[in-house]
């Protein structure tokens, strides 16, 4: 249900039938394919689409001959022609993996979905230098008219493509202006092949060829050398000023009259062309011109020709030069401008759509707003009004707008609400009602229920959601139950579980039986917070029951997040596996069939991504996370919370500490934004809390802790209460911080009692995942008390459970404790095949131990032991590295490096380097 890509941005234009050949130019561009880039960069109309389609067109057919002889130098080309929607990362990128399949690189599908984090379009273009690399032969890569491009994350795309572009693919860039990529870079490196003006604009020879063989003019030597010097070159000024000569009785003197800036020449001739031209075919490119791509029967429709205005077929000698008479139909015109020349570019082998030469319409447009600005919005009604009688709504909405007829607009955008909901196109549906005054929205209330329900799964205010509701409240009894089911889902997101379940029954109740949309979302709320409750679900099977209404409904986006749920649910059951599995079919329900991922599919990738890391592959869990935040934020501006926390998590757990804080503040922010419930800022904040814990850092934490109240659980067991299950989910997971704060600070014993409370809890609600790590932190509770029979036996349940669904990072997590734990594991042969798994994550094996030597007994007496990394800091403070350089050793940077010197001082309780590894040596630590 997304829109398909247009191919005709992918066509090479053909040559033009009178071309002016500019061998010169042709052997530059020969003579650079063994650079990375070719750059060519002139203001409008100096032919750089013209010269480099000569040039494709060269390079195609020499490309058969050698296919033919099988020449191991063979080229192809992939062109791709670039305009202002292609500021979007995602349409950006999925033309960009179009092009480069038409040469037959082997794009993996669905590599690219858009953009924005520009650490998750790295990813992918990593993956995508690799696949150019293999191509069948080398290749060249055309982005023509890269000026349009204005968006940054574009931009560093392509400046990392550059920066590792394979040896079988050579880049050419045709651009009015010069990119902010790095071409001086290139430049020094001799990377790099530049046209520019000079060396674009004819010649005296190349102006004389266009002027008397192309445009038939025969004028004399020193008229095409006045016209030459007068234009300097300009090929579209030569152009037009030919198109009017054809009609001039004193050629030379126009020609000696010729004169002024650019802009002042180029106004003139476009007046003199339009004059030269029969009303009709003015009228034609003026009001045509509103359109950025033409074909016959939309400009019948344009200039409101009825059928029965239409001559008969063959009344109108396409062949000849004759001008088209004001019955000519739209395609007769078309197939006459591009005859004569009249600055219109075929988009399609077989000349049905067309465009104009992007300045002439620029020109054209403000001609036409100049002299007929009343009737501007008419033809652009026009447009819509073609464009929704064959069923391309979105580009319908867009002139209905464009003519400021907003209650057209309004009633289109009502009418296509949910299908452009179910395709998951929450950006385009907010940006058309954006569009439109707030009364007009408000006096439509099935209009306000949608908005106000896209706005509330973006993360917006409640403020400016509430205005909405209060307008679709004054709807029929249709919105006002669909009103219902949305205030439903406020309720679930302020943690109001029995209510949300009320509000999501009393909808479906309400709701008829057509309203096929609202009703599968308002049975997919009721699902979900009866599990969220605990109201008897403990299987899937509801979720499925709901899946299948969505995809009867043809509801992609609802699909993909029931399925994403049941993933949810089977990743708390301890089923990771199978949760795996889930995320798979929700990814694949959330591709297209080009290949391209909907935003929707962000929720999925999260997912696999958080997968990922409690497997231990976080390389992967990276590339899942990073592409998962860049989907989502473009639907949910809050949606990628988690994400971010995930992410905090894998970076620190990869040493990179500023990454992890960094992570867990974009995280923060998001949960300021989302003002409709604190659950998220309490969330954030724990793991604010562990990551305070994981670096030693243990005053945040247990104010933090201090702050919630935490402390009291250690003698008073947390009790499961009704009415309340978001927060008891929530606080029984943030007593698995406090818990491993009393094992930092020396205090196992109350550690014990916390953990102990949680056991029961845990097993009722089935959260094995949440029952390893309590057995794991009981195991170094008991470590810290010396008790290493009770140690074991702990860390043996939490293995037990840990093994089947392979849960690596609870053990790693946990840092050089629990690696000494699972070496003694290894030594009783526990879990043997599990455990050299999860010591393989540490960087350890049950041979070698660690990379740095154990800490001994005494070092074990210290108030905060040394964590990991800081263990690795400190042996390298043992030599004359700077810290500078010992964060450039350990790929971290210099703050962070200085951030682990300053902790190590202060748990060995000194105050320079020399005296801490004296220290270190003292404990046994070096």
């Amino acid at each position: 249900m997304t829109t398909p890509l247009l191919t005709t941005k992918l066509y090479i234009p053909p040559p033009r039938p009178n071309l002016v050949s500019r061998p010169r130019l042709i052997e530059r561009l020969n003579a650079g394919l063994h650079r990375k880039l070719t750059l060519i960069s002139a203001p409008a109309g100096f032919g750089k689409t013209t010269l480099l389609s000569e040039w494709a067109s060269r390079q195609v057919s020499e490309s058969a001959s050698q296919r033919e002889s099988e020449s191991a130098s063979q080229r192809f080309v992939a062109w791709l022609s670039l305009d202002e929607g292609d500021n979007d990362p995602t349409r950006f990128l999925a033309y960009l993996a179009a092009a480069l399949r038409t040469v037959g690189v082997e794009v993996e599908e669905g590599i690219f979905a858009g953009a924005g984090v520009p650490a998750a379009m790295e990813a992918r273009l990593t993956t995508l230098v690799n696949q150019v690399n293999t191509a069948p032969a080398s290749f060249i890569l055309v982005l023509d008219d890269y000026h349009f491009i204005t968006a940054q994350p574009v931009h560093d795309a392509l400046t990392f493509f550059l920066d590792h572009l394979p040896g079988n693919m050579h880049l050419v860039i045709a651009t009015r202006a010069d990119p902010p990529l790095p071409v001086a870079r290139l430049r020094g490196r001799g990377q790099l092949t530049e046209l520019r003006l000079t060396d674009l604009r004819f010649t005296p020879d190349e102006a004389a060829t266009f002027l008397n063989q192309v445009m038939g003019l025969g004028l004399s030597a020193e008229d095409v050398a006045a016209l030459e010097a007068r234009t300097e070159g300009w090929i579209a000024g030569l152009q037009m000023a030919a198109v009017s000569i054809q009609e001039q009785e004193d050629v030379a003197g126009f020609i000696q009259a010729f004169t002024g800036s650019d802009r002042y020449i180029l106004d003139y001739l476009v007046e003199e062309v339009l004059q030269r031209q029969p009303e009709s075919v003015q009228t034609f490119l003026l009001q045509t011109s509103i359109l950025d791509r033409l074909t016959g029967p939309l400009c019948d429709a344009i200039l409101s020709r009825g059928a029965e205005e239409q001559r008969s077929k063959g009344d109108f000698d396409t062949s000849a030069p004759q001008l088209p008479s004001s019955s000519a139909s739209g395609q007769e015109v078309l197939e006459y401008l591009e005859r004569n020349n009249l600055f219109v570019v075929p988009l399609d082998n077989e000349r049905r759509w067309y465009r104009y030469h992007r300045l002439f319409a620029d020109l054209l447009r403000q001609r036409l707003h100049q002299a007929h600005l009343d009737h501007t919005p008419v033809l652009h009604r026009r447009a819509s009004e073609w464009f929704e009688q064959n069923g391309l709504m979105a580009e319908a909405i867009d002139h209905a707008l464009a003519a400021e007829d907003l209650e057209r607009a309004a009633d289109l955008i009502e009418q296509n609400a949910e299908a452009t909901l179910m395709r998951g196109e929450v950006a385009t549906f907010l940006r058309w009602v954006s569009a439109l005054p707030d009364e007009l929205v408000h006096a439509r209330p099935s209009l306000c229920v949608f908005y106000a329900w896209m706005l509330l799964m973006r993360g917006q205010p409640l403020k400016g959601i509430e205005s909405f509701l209060h307008n679709a409240d004054q709807g029929d009894e249709i919105v006002a139950s669909r009103v219902t089911a949305l205030r439903g889902l406020m309720a679930g997101f302020q943690g109001q579980v029995s209510r949300a379940v009320e509000l999501s029954r009393r909808a479906l109740e309400q709701l008829p039986e057509e309203d096929q949309f609202v009703r599968t979302f308002a049975t997919w709320l009721l699902r979900t917070f009866q599990l969220v409750g605990g109201e008897g679900m403990v299987d899937s099977q509801p979720l499925d029951d709901v899946l299948r209404m969505s995809q009867r409904a043809g509801n992609v986006m609802l699909s993909v997040m029931v399925v994403c749920n049941r993933a949810e649910l089977l990743m708390r059951q301890g089923q990771l596996h199978e949760a795996a599995a889930a995320y798979r079919k929700a990814l694949e329900l959330a591709t297209d069939a080009q290949g391209r991922r909907m935003p929707i599919a962000g929720q999925a990738l999260i997912g696999l991504g958080d997968l990922s890391r409690q497997w231990g592959d976080l390389d992967a869990a990276v590339r899942y996370l990073l592409e998962g935040i860049e989907l989502t934020e473009q639907w949910s501006e809050v949606g990628p919370l988690e994400a971010y926390i995930c992410l905090a998590r894998i970076r620190w757990a990869q040493g990179d500490v500023d990454g992890a804080w960094q992570a867990l503040e974009k995280a923060q922010e998001l949960a300021v934004k989302f003002d409709l419930t604190d659950l998220d800022d309490l969330t954030v904040a724990m793991f604010q809390a562990w990551m305070c814990v994981a670096q030693g850092d243990l005053g945040p934490a247990r104010r933090w802790a201090e702050e919630r109240d935490l402390y009291q659980y250690v003698d008073s067991p947390l009790q499961e209460k009704a009415g309340d299950p978001y927060d008891h989910r929530l606080r029984k997971y943030e007593l698995l911080v406090p818990a491993r704060l009393l094992i930092a600070q020396g205090q196992p014993a109350e550690a014990l009692k916390m953990l102990e409370s949680l056991v029961p809890l845990a097993e009722w609600r089935g959260r094995p995942g949440m029952l390893i790590e309590i057995y794991a932190l009981q195991a170094l509770a008991y470590q810290a008390q010396g008790n290493v029979e009770q140690a074991m036996a702990a860390l043996e349940r939490a293995l037990s459970l840990a093994e089947p669904e392979g849960h690596v990072r609870i053990f790693a997590d946990e840092g050089e404790p629990m690696a000494r734990l699972l070496q003694e594991a290894a030594r009783r042969g526990i879990a043997p095949g599990f455990v050299n798994k999860s010591l393989a994550a540490f960087g350890v094996s049950k041979d070698r131990g660690t990379e740095e030597p154990l800490p001994s007994p005494q070092a074990q007496s210290l108030p905060e032991p040394l964590s990991a990394r800081e263990l690795k800091v400190l042996r390298l403070l043992n030599t004359h590295l700077s810290s500078t350089e010992i964060a450039e050793e350990l790929f971290i940077s210099v703050n962070t490096a200085r951030f682990h010197i300053k902790n190590i001082y202060g748990k060995l309780g000194v105050h320079g380097r020399s005296e801490a590894v004296q220290r270190a040596r003292e404990l046994g630590l070096l």
